[in-house]
């Protein structure tokens, strides 16, 4: 994680309010700006839910042009960071649900003919968020990754603030038991805390 400088995020925050402003006056060209400073985080929050290169590149794609699209919509009562996740989110859970069906098929058939792949180089990270279902893998990613608040989270979900916590807690809970109960990685009990 990088080191912030006092007042850099504010900076930041002001540049990209500016940017917004400036493209939502017609000059198309500031609209570089946002995606240059939200293109990396984009990509990682995407990729961890879909799990594809090329499905999250797609994503990200998307997303940036729904914002675009729909930049006369964003007020400042929120961070512009926090109406882009919520974009983020709900293009996501779109994605998700279009793919639903064709994941449960996919599921049967290798409950049907299970193949034993022991992958040496599979992370921690992924292992765990297999146990997850696509709304724990936002929360957790939106709360441990990008640190958002719970509130923050709430607006970007449209839950209740409370109703995030409590889900938080209960997938916190369910990688421990998980972890606990000899979820291995490479034959070894992470130790990692969440």
């Amino acid at each position: 994680m990088q080191a912030t400088i006092p007042g850099d995020q504010q900076d930041k925050h002001s540049q990209i309010e500016l940017a917004v402003e400036r493209v939502k006056a017609g000059e198309q060209q500031a609209y570089e700006i946002i995606i240059r400073q939200f293109e990396r985080q984009m990509y990682t929050y995407c990729f961890y839910i879909l799990k594809n290169h090329e499905a999250t590149e797609d994503a990200v794609q998307d997303i940036f042009i729904r914002a675009y699209e729909n930049l006369h919509q964003y007020s400042r009562q929120t961070s512009f960071s926090a109406w882009l996740y919520k974009m983020a989110y709900h293009h996501l859970m779109n994605i998700k649900k279009k793919h639903s069906r064709w994941l449960r098929l996919v599921q049967q058939v290798k409950e049907q003919d299970p193949i034993v792949q022991a992958s040496p180089y599979k992370s921690v990270i992924e292992e765990l968020l297999t146990y997850l279902t696509p709304e724990e893998r936002h929360i957790l990613l939106l709360k441990a990754v990008e640190q958002y608040s719970f509130e923050e989270i709430s607006n970007i979900m449209g839950l209740k603030s409370a109703t995030i916590r409590k889900k938080y807690e209960r997938l916190r809970r369910k990688l421990l038991d998980h972890r606990s109960k000899g979820g291995l990685v490479n034959g070894q009990t992470p130790n990692t805390t969440l």
